[in-house]
């Protein structure tokens, strides 16, 4: 209760530390932690740009995704159009289709983190497409090969001012966090 939450024994003051951030940034960047607790140690620089390209290169949504997307009203909760997007990319889901081919229970994890990275990928797109479509023209800027996570989120959003992206870089990274 003293200490708060810890990841792979770190506090989150001691992650904001000893995780890679982005150049010029003083917030870590969310690949980093990723990194951590998914494999128990703290990345190199190196390896949170491969988990961003990684990320950046599984973000397109499936078209029938953002055609729902884009028919539903604007009235319509963006938490319920997230959720319905989440299920809605069900359809690609590389669990679903080991699954019933009848994969062994000792693959189940590899498949399973494939559906994890594709999601973890593609969740801020609709989130953005879905902001976009409420709030403004609908129109959602390309993912840039050469962005972190974070940064391509922002740009997505429709914003460019690096404290903006340095804010999403902490938000992102203390909501991963909790």
């Amino acid at each position: 209760a003293e200490e708060g939450i810890r990841f792979r024994g770190f506090s989150i003051p001691e992650c904001q530390k000893i995780l890679p951030k982005a150049q010029g940034g003083t917030s870590p960047l969310p690949e980093g932690l990723f990194w951590l607790l998914v494999t128990g140690d703290v990345p190199t620089e190196q390896q949170v740009q491969r988990i961003s390209q990684e990320w950046n290169a599984r973000a397109e949504l499936p078209a029938h995704v953002v055609t729902m997307l884009n028919n539903f009203p604007k009235t319509l909760h963006p938490m319920s159009q997230l959720s319905a997007a989440v299920t809605a990319m069900n359809s690609e889901s590389a669990f679903a289709k080991a699954y019933e081919q009848g994969v062994k229970k000792t693959q189940y994890w590899e498949y399973v983190y494939e559906d994890a990275m594709d999601l973890l990928a593609k969740l801020p797109r609709a989130a953005a497409i879905i902001y976009r479509n409420v709030h403004h023209d609908g129109k959602i800027a390309k993912v840039n090969p050469n962005y972190d996570w974070s940064a391509n989120f922002a740009a997505e959003l429709g914003f460019d001012n690096e404290d903006f992206i340095e804010l999403m870089r902490l938000y992102l990274f203390l909501h991963s966090a909790h």
